[in-house]
């Protein structure tokens, strides 16, 4: 089986940086995002040759389409897409400030959406053969109502 190339957004800790690592423990290329790379360095260090870490925030268009060129011309291709951007913060519904509340939809949701949207454009004009796999994490909070986490979940149902 050919190596795979994984582009992972939120690749610092948790599911992120477990699939990155999973990812490059089975001999794939692994594109990792993050904000701060740094965290990344124990990992580069001991895979510098399938292991690209760029610096990301889901929010900034420029930033996400920047970071698929640098696949691309790394790569040469993606085949799968693991859109896992994302933080939550605890709070009543009434509490959330407006600000706060939206800067959850702008990485849940609009990081998550413009994400999905580069991603579906390199797998249908960019690859060759075209094709390519968009896994997208979401939150049970999404189904299951969870005290003091409104805004979160509601950023996930529209992801779903």
């Amino acid at each position: 089986m050919s190596q795979k190339v994984w582009f992972i957004t939120g690749a610092s800790t948790g599911f992120g940086r477990a699939v990155t690592e999973h990812a490059l423990q089975q001999g794939d290329n692994v594109v990792a995002t993050l904000r701060k790379p740094e965290v990344l360095s124990d990992l580069l260090s001991k895979y510098s040759s399938r292991l690209l870490v760029l610096s990301l925030d889901v929010r900034e268009l420029e930033q996400i389409h920047a970071a698929f060129e640098d696949a691309l011309e790394r790569f040469g291709r993606v085949d799968i897409v693991f859109n896992n951007a994302g933080f939550c913060i605890i709070n009543e519904a009434e509490g959330m400030s407006e600000e706060r509340g939206r800067e959850l939809f702008e990485v849940l949701f609009w990081g998550a959406a413009n994400v999905s949207r580069e991603a579906v454009m390199m797998f249908r004009e960019r690859n060759h053969p075209p094709g390519g796999r968009l896994m997208q994490v979401s939150s049970r909070t999404a189904l299951k109502t969870v005290a003091g986490v409104a805004h979160y979940a509601a950023a996930y149902v529209v992801t779903l």
